[in-house]
């Protein structure tokens, strides 16, 4: 029954972060909310398992994908939580705290929280004020707002970014 209740209490501690104050005001004022068609856990792993149809909304962030699965384990750190998600693709969205909005997908996205970390692979491509990079995966630190991106062992695609070069009208 613990475990059973530790794996319904793993939605809503879930920290989904932008930025280090704007997270804390995040994780006091939004629930993380998932919805999805399916939702199972295993007990004995702490982990929960959400399946097609995946919705992940978090104050100003959100997630929708195929599959997910959300651990909660101590070997994981402070927030002990990981979630990993799939999908053809995984679509990731946030507002950043100076209004700019990030727009990501990839095939994979795995978000370590203590670290507010997300590691975006297959066909990544991630995008903010008109600027564009795509790559085999892309990590994207959103505490320390860092962006790294790099191909894949045995690939022969090269990481491209496009750098929007235009101004807005009335901009100098």
């Amino acid at each position: 029954m613990t475990r059973l209740m530790s794996i319904a209490g793993l939605a809503f501690t879930l920290c989904i972060t932008s930025g280090h104050v704007m997270a804390e005001q995040i994780k006091l004022k939004h629930p993380l909310e998932i919805d999805a068609d399916e939702q199972s856990a295993r007990l004995k792993e702490n982990i929960g398992v959400f399946q097609k149809n995946v919705q992940i909304k978090h104050g100003n962030m959100s997630i929708t994908a195929d599959y997910l699965e959300a651990h909660k384990r101590t070997e994981l750190g402070d927030n002990q939580q990981l979630l990993i998600a799939s999908g053809k693709p995984v679509k990731f969205s946030a507002i950043q705290e100076d209004g700019s909005t990030i727009i990501a997908s990839a095939e994979n996205i795995t978000y370590d929280v203590a670290k507010s970390l997300f590691t975006m692979s297959g066909n990544a491509k991630f995008q903010q004020n008109g600027d564009m990079m795509s790559a085999d995966t892309i990590i994207y630190d959103r505490e320390n707002e860092t962006v790294t991106s790099k191909k894949a062992k045995n690939s022969d695609n090269q990481v491209k970014t496009i750098i929007n070069t235009q101004t807005k009208q009335g901009e100098k």
